[in-house]
């Protein structure tokens, strides 16, 4: 009996941890161990004290797996790994889109097709954007320009 109780004590410290499978594995663990000791100690002297330890073990240790899976539920665990991973896909998408930073901006000559009087202002952004093509390509933006008429920019 002695090696029994130490055998189930052991178990129950390598179970304990945070997550809700080893605190089942663990509140059942420990149902198990009550029902043996209270069926050792409550057995009559004619009978063996071993089956009875048995037999509260197993009803209590069952019990105790039952209320295990009500008060360990993993919904909340589930909820909060939805919003976990809805916030790294927000990262990722704001990394692979990436913000626009402005290294130049200056005025130059434009086509006269576009622009009436040939000049134009002209940003140079430095951008980092991988973009799909297809599903086996992806490709990298490094830089955009934008060219605004003069009478535009001066307007922002």
């Amino acid at each position: 009996m002695k090696k029994l109780s130490c055998l189930i004590v052991c178990c129950l410290i390598l179970t304990a941890c945070a997550t809700n499978q080893k605190s089942r594995l663990a509140t059942t663990s420990a149902g198990i161990t009550a029902g043996a000791i209270i069926g050792a100690a409550s057995a009559p002297k004619d009978e063996r004290s071993e089956m009875h330890a048995l037999y509260w073990g197993g009803i209590v240790g069952v019990l105790s797996a039952i209320v295990a899976n009500y008060y360990f539920d993993d919904n909340k665990d589930m909820e909060v790994m939805k919003l976990e991973n809805d916030k790294l896909k927000s990262q990722l998408d704001f990394f692979q889109s990436g913000t626009a930073t402005l290294l130049k901006e200056t005025t130059g000559p434009a086509d006269k097709k576009y622009f009436q009087k040939g000049k134009a202002r002209i940003k140079l952004y430095k951008i980092d954007q991988w973009v799909d093509e297809g599903p086996n390509k992806k490709y990298h933006r490094d830089q955009m320009i934008e060219i605004l008429p003069l009478e535009k920019a001066s307007e922002k």
